[in-house]
Protein backbone atom coordinates (compact mmCIF):
# COMPACT_ATOMS: atom_id res chain seq x y z
CA UNK A 1 0.00 0.00 0.00
CA UNK A 2 1.34 3.51 -0.84
CA UNK A 3 0.64 4.81 2.64
CA UNK A 4 2.72 2.09 4.31
CA UNK A 5 5.62 2.84 1.95
CA UNK A 6 5.47 6.49 2.99
CA UNK A 7 5.68 5.45 6.64
CA UNK A 8 8.72 3.25 6.11
CA UNK A 9 10.51 5.86 3.99
CA UNK A 10 9.78 8.59 6.54
CA UNK A 11 11.19 6.55 9.41
CA UNK A 12 14.27 5.52 7.43
CA UNK A 13 14.85 9.12 6.38
CA UNK A 14 14.74 10.33 9.95
CA UNK A 15 17.05 7.55 11.10
CA UNK A 16 19.57 8.55 8.45
CA UNK A 17 19.22 12.19 9.44
CA UNK A 18 19.81 11.25 13.06
CA UNK A 19 23.24 9.91 12.07
CA UNK A 20 24.52 13.11 10.45
CA UNK A 21 27.35 14.51 12.61
CA UNK A 22 26.69 18.28 12.46
CA UNK A 23 28.37 18.98 15.77
CA UNK A 24 30.11 16.69 18.21
CA UNK A 25 29.61 18.72 21.38
CA UNK A 26 28.11 21.76 22.99
CA UNK A 27 30.68 24.22 24.29
CA UNK A 28 30.15 26.23 27.46
CA UNK A 29 32.33 29.23 26.62
CA UNK A 30 29.57 31.85 26.69
CA UNK A 31 27.46 30.59 29.60
CA UNK A 32 28.45 33.56 31.75
CA UNK A 33 26.84 35.92 29.23
CA UNK A 34 23.40 34.35 29.55
CA UNK A 35 20.52 36.55 30.71
CA UNK A 36 16.86 35.86 31.26
CA UNK A 37 13.73 37.78 32.18
CA UNK A 38 14.55 37.64 35.90
CA UNK A 39 17.84 39.48 35.41
CA UNK A 40 15.98 42.61 34.38
CA UNK A 41 14.10 42.65 37.70
CA UNK A 42 17.00 41.71 39.97
CA UNK A 43 19.91 43.70 41.31
CA UNK A 44 22.06 40.59 41.61
CA UNK A 45 24.88 39.98 39.18
CA UNK A 46 23.61 37.53 36.58
CA UNK A 47 27.05 36.08 35.93
CA UNK A 48 27.53 32.40 36.79
CA UNK A 49 23.92 31.93 37.94
CA UNK A 50 22.87 29.68 35.09
CA UNK A 51 23.87 26.37 36.74
CA UNK A 52 21.10 24.12 37.99
CA UNK A 53 21.03 23.42 41.72
CA UNK A 54 20.11 19.88 42.75
CA UNK A 55 16.64 19.64 44.34
CA UNK A 56 15.98 23.36 43.95
CA UNK A 57 12.47 24.04 42.66
CA UNK A 58 12.42 26.45 39.73
CA UNK A 59 8.94 27.89 39.38
CA UNK A 60 8.38 30.21 36.39
CA UNK A 61 4.86 31.66 36.57
CA UNK A 62 3.43 33.37 33.52
CA UNK A 63 0.12 35.22 33.34
CA UNK A 64 -1.55 34.20 30.09
CA UNK A 65 -3.04 36.97 27.98
CA UNK A 66 -3.03 36.10 24.34
CA UNK A 67 -4.69 34.77 21.25
CA UNK A 68 -4.73 31.43 19.46
CA UNK A 69 -6.72 30.45 16.36
CA UNK A 70 -8.47 27.57 18.14
CA UNK A 71 -9.25 29.53 21.30
CA UNK A 72 -9.70 33.16 20.35
CA UNK A 73 -8.57 35.63 23.03
CA UNK A 74 -7.61 33.92 26.24
CA UNK A 75 -6.64 34.72 29.81
CA UNK A 76 -5.24 32.47 32.49
CA UNK A 77 -2.08 31.46 34.28
CA UNK A 78 0.72 29.11 33.27
CA UNK A 79 3.21 27.32 35.51
CA UNK A 80 6.40 25.57 34.45
CA UNK A 81 7.95 24.10 37.62
CA UNK A 82 11.20 22.21 37.18
CA UNK A 83 13.55 20.36 39.52
CA UNK A 84 16.80 18.46 39.12
CA UNK A 85 16.68 15.35 41.33
CA UNK A 86 20.37 14.47 40.97
CA UNK A 87 23.52 15.66 39.21
CA UNK A 88 22.94 17.02 35.70
CA UNK A 89 25.85 14.84 34.55
CA UNK A 90 23.54 11.81 34.57
CA UNK A 91 20.01 13.04 35.37
CA UNK A 92 17.59 15.00 33.19
CA UNK A 93 15.62 17.95 34.48
CA UNK A 94 12.13 17.00 35.73
CA UNK A 95 9.43 19.36 34.43
CA UNK A 96 5.73 20.07 34.75
CA UNK A 97 3.80 22.35 32.41
CA UNK A 98 0.39 23.40 33.70
CA UNK A 99 -2.12 26.04 32.73
CA UNK A 100 -5.68 27.14 33.35
CA UNK A 101 -7.40 29.16 30.62
CA UNK A 102 -10.65 30.94 29.89
CA UNK A 103 -11.24 31.94 26.27
CA UNK A 104 -13.47 34.23 24.22
CA UNK A 105 -14.88 31.10 22.53
CA UNK A 106 -16.43 30.01 25.85
CA UNK A 107 -13.77 27.38 26.51
CA UNK A 108 -12.59 26.41 29.98
CA UNK A 109 -9.33 24.47 29.85
CA UNK A 110 -7.14 22.79 32.46
CA UNK A 111 -3.92 21.12 31.21
CA UNK A 112 -1.17 19.38 33.19
CA UNK A 113 1.74 17.58 31.53
CA UNK A 114 4.75 16.19 33.40
CA UNK A 115 8.09 14.52 32.72
CA UNK A 116 9.73 13.26 35.93
CA UNK A 117 13.27 11.81 35.85
CA UNK A 118 14.50 10.06 39.02
CA UNK A 119 18.15 9.85 40.07
CA UNK A 120 20.41 8.74 37.21
CA UNK A 121 17.32 8.63 34.98
CA UNK A 122 16.56 5.13 36.20
CA UNK A 123 12.82 5.85 36.03
CA UNK A 124 10.77 8.25 33.91
CA UNK A 125 7.16 9.14 34.70
CA UNK A 126 5.21 10.84 31.91
CA UNK A 127 1.69 12.18 32.13
CA UNK A 128 -0.81 14.16 30.09
CA UNK A 129 -3.98 15.22 31.97
CA UNK A 130 -6.65 17.49 30.49
CA UNK A 131 -10.14 18.64 31.30
CA UNK A 132 -11.65 20.71 28.49
CA UNK A 133 -15.08 22.27 28.25
CA UNK A 134 -14.52 22.97 24.62
CA UNK A 135 -15.76 24.42 21.35
CA UNK A 136 -14.02 23.68 18.06
CA UNK A 137 -14.87 23.22 14.39
CA UNK A 138 -13.85 20.05 12.53
CA UNK A 139 -13.24 19.76 8.80
CA UNK A 140 -13.77 16.12 7.88
CA UNK A 141 -11.13 13.47 7.27
CA UNK A 142 -8.09 13.54 5.00
CA UNK A 143 -6.26 16.42 3.30
CA UNK A 144 -8.94 18.41 1.50
CA UNK A 145 -9.64 22.12 1.10
CA UNK A 146 -13.24 21.26 2.01
CA UNK A 147 -14.76 18.04 3.31
CA UNK A 148 -15.75 15.85 0.35
CA UNK A 149 -19.25 14.53 -0.26
CA UNK A 150 -19.14 11.01 1.14
CA UNK A 151 -20.29 8.15 -1.06
CA UNK A 152 -22.73 6.80 1.51
CA UNK A 153 -24.50 10.05 1.37
CA UNK A 154 -25.79 13.34 2.52
CA UNK A 155 -22.84 15.50 3.52
CA UNK A 156 -23.88 18.96 2.34
CA UNK A 157 -21.45 21.71 3.31
CA UNK A 158 -21.27 24.77 1.10
CA UNK A 159 -20.14 27.69 3.28
CA UNK A 160 -18.06 28.65 6.33
CA UNK A 161 -14.98 27.26 4.54
CA UNK A 162 -16.24 23.74 5.18
CA UNK A 163 -16.03 24.10 8.96
CA UNK A 164 -18.35 22.05 11.15
CA UNK A 165 -18.58 23.72 14.59
CA UNK A 166 -18.91 21.48 17.62
CA UNK A 167 -19.22 21.76 21.40
CA UNK A 168 -17.92 18.95 23.58
CA UNK A 169 -16.38 18.10 26.94
CA UNK A 170 -13.18 16.10 27.01
CA UNK A 171 -11.26 14.29 29.74
CA UNK A 172 -7.82 12.88 28.94
CA UNK A 173 -5.75 10.93 31.48
CA UNK A 174 -2.51 9.41 30.16
CA UNK A 175 0.16 8.06 32.51
CA UNK A 176 3.22 5.94 31.65
CA UNK A 177 6.08 4.68 33.82
CA UNK A 178 9.40 3.83 32.15
CA UNK A 179 12.33 1.81 33.46
CA UNK A 180 15.84 2.18 32.06
CA UNK A 181 16.91 -1.10 30.50
CA UNK A 182 20.19 -0.09 28.84
CA UNK A 183 21.99 3.27 28.91
CA UNK A 184 19.42 5.67 27.37
CA UNK A 185 16.91 3.00 26.33
CA UNK A 186 13.66 2.64 28.32
CA UNK A 187 10.68 0.31 28.38
CA UNK A 188 7.36 1.58 29.67
CA UNK A 189 3.84 0.56 30.52
CA UNK A 190 0.85 2.82 31.06
CA UNK A 191 -2.84 3.58 30.73
CA UNK A 192 -4.72 5.99 28.46
CA UNK A 193 -8.26 7.31 28.90
CA UNK A 194 -10.12 9.50 26.39
CA UNK A 195 -13.69 10.42 27.29
CA UNK A 196 -15.80 12.77 25.13
CA UNK A 197 -19.29 13.69 26.33
CA UNK A 198 -22.04 16.30 25.84
CA UNK A 199 -21.12 16.42 22.15
CA UNK A 200 -23.14 18.97 20.21
CA UNK A 201 -22.81 18.88 16.41
CA UNK A 202 -24.00 22.41 15.69
CA UNK A 203 -24.49 22.12 11.92
CA UNK A 204 -26.21 18.75 12.06
CA UNK A 205 -29.79 18.90 10.81
CA UNK A 206 -31.85 15.69 10.64
CA UNK A 207 -35.12 17.40 9.80
CA UNK A 208 -36.38 18.88 6.54
CA UNK A 209 -33.39 19.86 4.39
CA UNK A 210 -30.97 17.48 6.04
CA UNK A 211 -27.35 18.41 6.62
CA UNK A 212 -25.21 15.53 7.82
CA UNK A 213 -21.78 16.31 9.24
CA UNK A 214 -18.59 14.27 9.07
CA UNK A 215 -18.81 13.49 12.78
CA UNK A 216 -22.38 12.22 12.54
CA UNK A 217 -21.80 10.07 9.45
CA UNK A 218 -18.57 8.60 10.84
CA UNK A 219 -20.27 7.78 14.15
CA UNK A 220 -23.23 6.20 12.33
CA UNK A 221 -21.07 4.06 10.05
CA UNK A 222 -18.60 2.97 12.73
CA UNK A 223 -21.28 2.26 15.37
CA UNK A 224 -20.63 5.03 17.92
CA UNK A 225 -23.12 7.20 19.75
CA UNK A 226 -22.86 10.76 18.33
CA UNK A 227 -23.37 12.15 21.86
CA UNK A 228 -20.57 10.54 23.89
CA UNK A 229 -17.91 7.84 23.66
CA UNK A 230 -14.92 6.45 25.53
CA UNK A 231 -11.58 5.10 24.32
CA UNK A 232 -9.53 3.44 27.09
CA UNK A 233 -6.50 1.24 26.72
CA UNK A 234 -3.11 0.03 27.84
CA UNK A 235 0.09 1.49 26.38
CA UNK A 236 3.34 -0.39 25.82
CA UNK A 237 6.18 1.95 24.85
CA UNK A 238 9.90 1.95 24.14
CA UNK A 239 11.81 5.24 24.43
CA UNK A 240 15.36 6.26 23.60
CA UNK A 241 16.35 9.67 25.00
CA UNK A 242 19.85 11.15 24.98
CA UNK A 243 18.86 14.84 24.73
CA UNK A 244 21.05 17.23 26.68
CA UNK A 245 17.97 19.02 28.08
CA UNK A 246 14.34 17.91 28.20
CA UNK A 247 12.95 21.48 28.11
CA UNK A 248 14.99 22.96 25.27
CA UNK A 249 17.42 20.52 23.70
CA UNK A 250 20.51 21.70 21.83
CA UNK A 251 21.53 18.23 20.71
CA UNK A 252 20.45 14.61 21.03
CA UNK A 253 17.73 12.21 19.93
CA UNK A 254 14.32 11.35 21.36
CA UNK A 255 12.58 8.29 19.88
CA UNK A 256 9.28 6.85 21.13
CA UNK A 257 7.59 3.78 19.64
CA UNK A 258 4.47 2.44 21.31
CA UNK A 259 1.37 0.31 20.98
CA UNK A 260 -1.99 1.30 22.39
CA UNK A 261 -4.40 -1.55 23.07
CA UNK A 262 -7.95 -0.20 23.51
CA UNK A 263 -10.35 -2.76 24.86
CA UNK A 264 -13.89 -2.95 26.19
CA UNK A 265 -12.47 -4.63 29.30
CA UNK A 266 -11.03 -1.21 30.27
CA UNK A 267 -14.24 0.67 29.49
CA UNK A 268 -13.59 1.40 25.82
CA UNK A 269 -16.64 1.46 23.55
CA UNK A 270 -14.84 -0.69 20.98
CA UNK A 271 -11.65 -2.72 20.64
CA UNK A 272 -8.75 -1.39 18.58
CA UNK A 273 -4.96 -1.32 18.36
CA UNK A 274 -2.80 1.64 17.38
CA UNK A 275 0.88 2.08 16.52
CA UNK A 276 2.25 5.41 17.80
CA UNK A 277 5.67 6.76 16.84
CA UNK A 278 7.54 9.99 17.58
CA UNK A 279 11.10 11.04 16.74
CA UNK A 280 12.91 14.28 17.59
CA UNK A 281 16.49 15.07 16.58
CA UNK A 282 18.50 18.14 17.63
CA UNK A 283 21.71 19.50 16.11
CA UNK A 284 24.06 22.21 17.39
CA UNK A 285 25.39 24.20 14.44
CA UNK A 286 27.46 26.86 16.20
CA UNK A 287 28.19 26.55 19.92
CA UNK A 288 24.90 27.53 21.62
CA UNK A 289 23.90 30.14 19.06
CA UNK A 290 22.39 28.17 16.17
CA UNK A 291 20.42 24.92 16.25
CA UNK A 292 18.36 22.71 14.00
CA UNK A 293 15.47 20.60 15.32
CA UNK A 294 13.54 17.93 13.40
CA UNK A 295 10.24 16.34 14.50
CA UNK A 296 8.35 13.37 13.06
CA UNK A 297 5.32 11.61 14.52
CA UNK A 298 2.64 9.24 13.30
CA UNK A 299 -0.44 7.37 14.49
CA UNK A 300 -1.70 4.29 12.65
CA UNK A 301 -4.76 2.15 13.40
CA UNK A 302 -3.72 -1.50 13.07
CA UNK A 303 -7.10 -3.02 13.88
CA UNK A 304 -10.60 -1.95 14.87
CA UNK A 305 -11.76 1.64 15.00
CA UNK A 306 -11.75 4.66 17.31
CA UNK A 307 -14.32 7.49 17.64
CA UNK A 308 -14.18 10.57 15.44
CA UNK A 309 -12.86 13.05 18.03
CA UNK A 310 -10.30 10.48 19.26
CA UNK A 311 -8.76 10.12 15.78
CA UNK A 312 -5.26 11.61 15.37
CA UNK A 313 -5.67 15.27 14.50
CA UNK A 314 -3.50 18.32 13.90
CA UNK A 315 -2.66 20.22 17.07
CA UNK A 316 -3.82 17.48 19.46
CA UNK A 317 -0.32 16.21 20.33
CA UNK A 318 0.80 16.21 23.97
CA UNK A 319 1.50 19.94 24.15
CA UNK A 320 -0.93 21.09 21.41
CA UNK A 321 1.96 22.56 19.43
CA UNK A 322 1.91 20.83 16.04
CA UNK A 323 0.55 22.50 12.93
CA UNK A 324 1.52 26.15 13.29
CA UNK A 325 -0.19 27.89 10.38
CA UNK A 326 -3.46 25.99 10.82
CA UNK A 327 -6.28 25.98 13.33
CA UNK A 328 -6.24 23.07 15.78
CA UNK A 329 -8.21 20.12 14.37
CA UNK A 330 -7.96 21.32 10.75
CA UNK A 331 -6.88 17.86 9.51
CA UNK A 332 -7.53 14.37 10.91
CA UNK A 333 -7.62 10.77 9.72
CA UNK A 334 -7.57 7.16 10.76
CA UNK A 335 -3.87 7.19 9.87
CA UNK A 336 -1.70 10.27 10.15
CA UNK A 337 1.94 11.38 9.69
CA UNK A 338 3.34 14.78 10.69
CA UNK A 339 6.82 16.25 10.19
CA UNK A 340 8.45 19.58 11.07
CA UNK A 341 11.86 21.24 10.92
CA UNK A 342 12.84 24.36 12.86
CA UNK A 343 15.97 26.52 12.69
CA UNK A 344 16.73 28.32 15.97
CA UNK A 345 19.11 31.25 16.41
CA UNK A 346 20.09 34.01 18.81
CA UNK A 347 19.08 37.62 18.29
CA UNK A 348 21.07 38.97 21.24
CA UNK A 349 24.51 37.98 22.49
CA UNK A 350 23.15 37.31 25.99
CA UNK A 351 20.66 34.77 24.65
CA UNK A 352 17.75 36.79 26.08
CA UNK A 353 16.19 37.17 22.63
CA UNK A 354 16.10 34.50 19.96
CA UNK A 355 14.28 33.65 16.78
CA UNK A 356 13.06 30.63 14.82
CA UNK A 357 11.87 29.80 11.33
CA UNK A 358 9.90 26.62 10.71
CA UNK A 359 8.29 24.42 8.08
CA UNK A 360 5.80 21.62 8.73
CA UNK A 361 3.82 19.13 6.68
CA UNK A 362 1.31 16.35 7.26
CA UNK A 363 -0.67 13.68 5.47
CA UNK A 364 -3.83 11.88 6.63
CA UNK A 365 -6.17 9.39 4.98
CA UNK A 366 -9.91 9.24 4.31
CA UNK A 367 -10.96 5.77 3.24
CA UNK A 368 -14.56 6.92 2.71
CA UNK A 369 -13.47 9.35 -0.01
CA UNK A 370 -10.77 7.06 -1.43
CA UNK A 371 -7.82 9.15 -0.20
CA UNK A 372 -4.89 7.08 1.06
CA UNK A 373 -2.04 8.09 3.34
CA UNK A 374 0.68 9.94 1.40
CA UNK A 375 -1.64 10.89 -1.45
CA UNK A 376 -1.95 14.55 -0.40
CA UNK A 377 -0.03 16.85 1.93
CA UNK A 378 -0.72 20.13 3.74
CA UNK A 379 2.12 22.57 4.50
CA UNK A 380 2.63 25.23 7.16
CA UNK A 381 5.48 27.70 7.64
CA UNK A 382 6.41 30.78 9.61
CA UNK A 383 8.76 32.48 12.05
CA UNK A 384 8.82 33.33 15.73
CA UNK A 385 10.40 35.23 18.60
CA UNK A 386 11.90 33.68 21.76
CA UNK A 387 12.29 35.46 25.12
CA UNK A 388 14.43 33.71 27.72
CA UNK A 389 12.34 33.20 30.84
CA UNK A 390 14.77 30.97 32.73
CA UNK A 391 18.39 30.48 31.68
CA UNK A 392 18.83 27.68 34.22
CA UNK A 393 16.12 25.50 32.69
CA UNK A 394 16.33 27.04 29.16
CA UNK A 395 12.62 27.88 29.34
CA UNK A 396 11.51 30.35 26.66
CA UNK A 397 8.38 32.36 26.06
CA UNK A 398 7.42 31.62 22.45
CA UNK A 399 5.52 33.84 20.02
CA UNK A 400 5.07 32.47 16.48
CA UNK A 401 3.33 33.64 13.33
CA UNK A 402 2.34 30.78 11.04
CA UNK A 403 0.77 30.43 7.60
CA UNK A 404 -0.98 27.39 6.11
CA UNK A 405 -1.19 26.16 2.53
CA UNK A 406 -4.99 26.52 2.67
CA UNK A 407 -4.63 30.29 3.11
CA UNK A 408 -5.02 30.23 6.89
CA UNK A 409 -2.74 32.02 9.33
CA UNK A 410 -2.42 32.35 13.07
CA UNK A 411 -0.51 33.83 15.99
CA UNK A 412 0.66 31.26 18.55
CA UNK A 413 1.88 31.80 22.13
CA UNK A 414 3.56 29.17 24.30
CA UNK A 415 5.80 28.43 27.24
CA UNK A 416 8.73 26.11 26.37
CA UNK A 417 9.78 25.17 22.86
CA UNK A 418 7.27 23.69 20.41
CA UNK A 419 9.29 20.45 20.42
Amino acid sequence: MPGRKIIVLSILGLMLLAGLPLSSQVTKSDHHLQKDLGDFFSSENAENTDSLVIRKLYLPILPIIGYAPANGFLVGVGLAPAILLDSSRHTHLSTVLANVQLTSKSQKNVNIRHNIYTSKDNWIIQGDWRLLLFTQPTYGLGIFDFPPVLAFGGLLLDNDNGSQPMNFNYLRLYETVFRRVHQRLYAGFGFALDYHWDIEDLRLNLNGDQLLTSHYIYSLVEGYSPDKYTTNGLMIRTVYDDRDNSVNAYQGLYADIGFRLNNQIFGSDKNSTQLLMEFRKYFTLEEEKHHLAVWLMSSLILSGTVPYLALPSLGWDTYNRSGRGFIQGRFRGRNYIYGEAEYRFRLSSSGFLGGVVFLNTLTADNKYAGQSLGEAFAFGYGAGLRIKMSKETRTNICVDLGFGSDGSKGLYFGLQEVF
